[in-house]
């Protein structure tokens, strides 16, 4: 297993496993949304720490992605675009990709809060790892998928 930067090339699998979460954990209307997201992460400069976004790799295949970006004021790290392919999950691979979101916002910005939104299908994994919700948002991604703001308990 490998956690490395996203790459351009990287893009097709990254939506491929997006694409296995829905409708359970994403809307179909999001799909597009973060196929543009991927798009801007294309363009970025890597050596900025301040925000990155990373793909998991198990057996040469990449089994999902994720990252964080760091707000201009020092003070939060947010968490973006966390998924794994859907036959991965339950495994540990989504602990190990988290763990190393939080590890590499540690080494940039260590006092930072960190947080994320999610729906309540992860919510309960979040939780386990650490994060308190904050906020509930009904319907929030489309009918049926709550916003779950959460942060991490230091």
């Amino acid at each position: 297993m490998i956690i490395r930067p996203y790459t351009k090339a990287d893009k097709s699998a990254c939506l491929e496993a997006f694409s296995s979460n829905m409708p359970g954990f994403f809307a179909p209307e999001e799909r597009k949304d973060f196929g543009e997201w991927l798009d801007q992460q294309e363009k970025r400069d890597l050596s900025d720490k301040n925000e990155c976004y990373f793909v998991i790799v198990t057996d040469e295949k990449i089994i999902g992605c994720g990252g964080y970006y760091i707000r201009p004021d020092k003070t939060t790290a947010v968490m973006t675009w966390g998924l794994l392919h859907q036959q991965y999950h339950k495994q540990g691979w989504g602990k190990k990709l988290l763990q190393y979101r939080i590890t590499a916002i540690r080494a940039v910005c260590p006092s930072c809060a960190i947080q994320l939104d999610t729906t309540q299908h992860s919510a309960p994994f979040f939780g386990k790892m650490g994060f308190a919700v904050t906020k509930v948002t009904p319907d929030f991604y489309g009918p049926g998928l709550d916003r779950y703001d959460m942060e991490l308990k230091n």
